[in-house]
């Protein structure tokens, strides 16, 4: 108690300004991936900022006539039994180092297969990234890459929310829409969990009352919510005090899988209703909330009371449904 009584306010507030810079990590641009499998042996995956402006980007299909062109070159530096990594600059070099040497078992009808190691290409420009997973790299030259593309680009879909990744298959010149892996919709949701926490070395408990909106930006949900806490504690006399915040934040998805949210956000926090002597006049609470498991969340929190005259560092582990 004494150590964090030196500490002083300008400080706490500096700390924690620090602890929430990662969040400008996780609220930077999520770009779109168009991916086409041609003729069961070639995926071509095409990484831009936007896919409603890839029908205007004619490098990308430049770009693999380019790499088709230049196979030939490459011959003497690639082998059919081992791993490759081309990894080309379009306008710039052209490299072969050794690839990933593992070896892939895709189970069929019960039974593994060996199905070999993973070559690769990866272009690189300037408003654009491709990459292509074969099992033998010198036969891409073989295949219909270019027009395959050209033609998924024609039949790209209407810009919706939820775009973000989307799957085409191209068999004898033919192309097919794969099912959209990431066909999320926006919600809302209703928030109930209890909490334990650390305050001024005293251990408190909680309950958690809140509601949150949920908005789809390419497979990645982020909004805003707001949330009532009901802080316990007890004073000398063993007597129950409750004080109540009431809080507004901001939340994002930081999880790029599909399959797995894990949330992180800001939040700040007023003293609507109080008793005992835990908290003082005017109380403000700024916090920080990842959620890295399912039910589970993890919050350092700055408290800022007496009419800012005073600020302490808090920590809670929230549980929730």
């Amino acid at each position: 108690m004494n150590v964090i009584k030196k500490i002083t306010m300008k400080k706490l507030c500096l700390i924690f300004a620090i602890s929430l810079f990662p969040l400008s990590g996780f609220c930077q641009f999520i770009g779109d991936t168009v991916i086409v499998y041609v003729e069961n042996r070639v995926e071509i995956k095409v990484a831009v900022p936007d896919y409603k402006n890839i029908k205007t980007l004619d490098s990308v299909v430049f770009a693999l006539n380019e790499l088709k062109r230049n196979m030939p070159v490459l011959e003497n530096q690639i082998s059919a039994k081992t791993a490759d990594l081309i990894k080309y600059s379009v306008g710039g070099s052209l490299t072969v180092e050794p690839g990933d040497p593992k070896i892939i078992y895709m189970n069929k009808k019960g039974e593994f297969s060996n199905t070999g190691f993973r070559d690769k290409a990866i272009i690189s420009g300037e408003m654009y990234k491709i990459i292509i997973t074969t099992t033998d790299i010198s036969k891409i030259s073989e295949l219909p890459l270019s027009n395959c593309f050209e033609k998924v680009i024609a039949m790209l879909p209407r810009k919706t929310n939820w775009s973000r990744s989307i799957y085409y298959e191209c068999i004898n010149g033919n192309i097919t829409e794969l099912e959209n892996k990431m066909n999320k919709v926006d919600f809302i949701e209703f928030d109930l969990g209890a909490g334990a926490g650390l305050i001024k070395s005293a251990w408190v408990a909680d309950l958690s009352f809140g509601i949150s909106l949920g908005f789809n930006r390419k497979g990645m949900y982020r909004g805003p919510y707001v949330s009532s806490n009901l802080v316990f504690d007890f004073d000398a006399e063993d007597k129950m005090n409750i004080n109540t915040f009431l809080n507004a934040g901001y939340q994002w998805d930081i999880n790029h899988k599909s399959d797995k949210r894990e949330y992180l956000g800001v939040e700040l926090g007023y003293l609507i209703s109080k008793q005992g002597d835990l908290f003082g006049k005017n109380t403000f609470k700024l916090g920080v909330n990842w959620s890295p498991a399912k039910f589970i969340t993890v919050s350092p929190q700055l408290y800022i009371t007496d009419n800012f005259k005073t600020a302490y560092p808090a920590l809670r582990i929230g549980f929730g449904i």
